[in-house]
């Protein structure tokens, strides 16, 4: 894949006059990761909403958490967004244009979220636009499949450890047959419109606006794209026809789209630059894909931080809540002597054949490690959380954050967001750390640039 070679051209996406209100609906926390500068909001009501609309930034972002529901509580949430963002569209005759923001992985409701905000919509979408590109985390989109880089190489994702995912499993290959095999065969893949990359690199302008023209029904589309100005490209003609054209899209997403249609691309910032002070920082990591398990292993073994293992067998315990009471004096302890600890939850798996189920342990395991940081005494000097589902609960019920602003990125693909008054811990940036982000040794680094 000639993933490097670009023209290095400039392309006037006009998203200055682009008169729509970009809402990101974002599965967890982590699709923050290449943008700064805008407000994300954990609640969606009418007033919020609103709120969003009236910011001076093209875009904001309500974070839905969705990747930690089961099907029929999603099916809910976004049938309830929908209405409030049509009645608040309709009110300030303001509109807008929504992406589905999820895992570059493919893990999540995929299908499902952009169904359901089509069917809950008044007049329906013309199509759905997948692109699970995120360049920052080495994922691509090259001939209708979907890649990421491992070890120096570049493998297919229905061919990596996400792919085995106990809740959002798959085995397709190319886009087309993963968009067929998670509609059910509602959408059948040659069906699915294919955007290319020899149409993007050789700019066939035309021949992507008759694709465009072509769409009607909820059609999918899959886009290939390698780098930004991949990206970048496809963005300028999406905005262009939709400038001269009375057609709705929704997009299927993960964070390198989101960056192309937004003001304020993100940029690395340096956490010693905001107020801290002088206790303690803490760690927690709730996922236990491969990649963390070796990130977490990293980081025990080349620095002093403090360690504390949480036994995911206890959330099926009657003691579960004496056992959270105990982790947290030992945090407490630590970060009362200006100490740093990382509190990770045993590397075990517990897996069920039933998938609401498996979902509802990761769930119950993230509770626990929330209750932590909810019933903490003491303010660390800094909090990162890694993985989505864990990085959504402890900002949603440990911090109790209803807005806070996406300031930039710890390092490429890792948001910050500053916490907002209403927030336990006010105006402090907090790290969300996506599970699948990083190499072995990132999250050691940025624990010793920002600690």
């Amino acid at each position: 894949m000639l993933i490097k070679e670009q023209k290095n051209d400039e392309f006037n996406k006009n998203l200055d006059t682009f008169n729509y209100k970009i809402i990101v609906l974002d599965d967890d926390p982590t699709g923050t990761q290449t943008v700064k500068d805008l407000p994300v909001y954990t609640e969606w009501s009418e007033e919020l909403i609103e709120d969003g609309f009236k910011q001076s930034n093209n875009m904001f972002y309500i974070l839905t958490n969705s990747r930690a529901l089961n099907e029929e509580e999603t099916t809910i949430l976004h049938q309830e967004i929908s209405s409030n963002i049509e009645k608040v569209s309709q009110r300030l005759n303001h509109p807008y244009l929504i992406i589905s923001r999820g895992d570059s992985t493919l893990r999540g409701h995929f299908y499902l979220e952009p169904k359901v905000l089509d069917d809950a919509s008044i007049s329906g979408f013309d199509a759905i636009f997948y692109l699970p590109e995120f360049f920052e985390g080495d994922r691509f989109t090259y001939n209708g499949v979907h890649y990421l880089k491992e070890n120096g190489d570049y493998i297919p994702v229905s061919q990596s450890e996400f792919s085995n995912d106990t809740t959002f499993g798959f085995k397709s290959e190319t886009m087309a047959d993963f968009i067929e095999e998670k509609s059910k065969g509602a959408i059948e893949s040659n069906q699915v419109y294919h955007i290319t990359l020899e149409q993007i690199r050789k700019r066939k302008k035309k021949e992507i606006f008759n694709v465009f023209e072509a769409l009607n029904n909820l059609d999918a589309v899959v886009v290939d794209a390698l780098n930004d100005e991949d990206m970048d490209y496809f963005s300028a003609c999406l905005t262009e026809y939709l400038a001269k054209n009375n057609k709705k899209f929704i997009f299927r997403t993960a964070a390198s789209f989101v960056k192309a249609m937004c003001e304020t691309p993100g940029e690395i910032i340096n956490l010693k630059n905001y107020k801290q002070n002088n206790n303690g920082g803490i760690i927690i990591v709730g996922s236990h894909v491969k990649k963390t398990s070796d990130q977490l292993n990293h980081l025990l073994n080349n620095t002093n931080i403090h360690s504390i293992e949480f036994d995911v067998k206890q959330v099926t315990k009657d003691t579960l809540n004496k056992y959270i009471n105990e982790k947290t004096t030992q945090v407490e302890q630590i970060i009362s002597n200006g100490e740093d600890v990382v509190v990770y939850t045993s590397r075990d798996v517990i897996k069920t054949e039933n998938l609401i189920n498996n979902l509802s342990i990761s769930t119950n395991i993230s509770n626990s490690l929330v209750e932590i940081i909810r019933s903490l005494q003491i303010q660390p000097k800094f909090i990162i959380a890694k993985g989505g589902i864990t990085s959504s609960d402890v900002a949603t019920q440990g911090l109790n954050i209803k807005k806070a602003y996406v300031i930039g990125q710890v390092t490429k693909g890792v948001p910050v967001w500053l916490t907002g008054n209403e927030a336990k811990y006010q105006k402090m940036p907090y790290v969300i750390f996506p599970g699948n982000v990083g190499d072995e040794d990132t999250v050691t680094e940025v624990y010793k640039l920002n600690s």
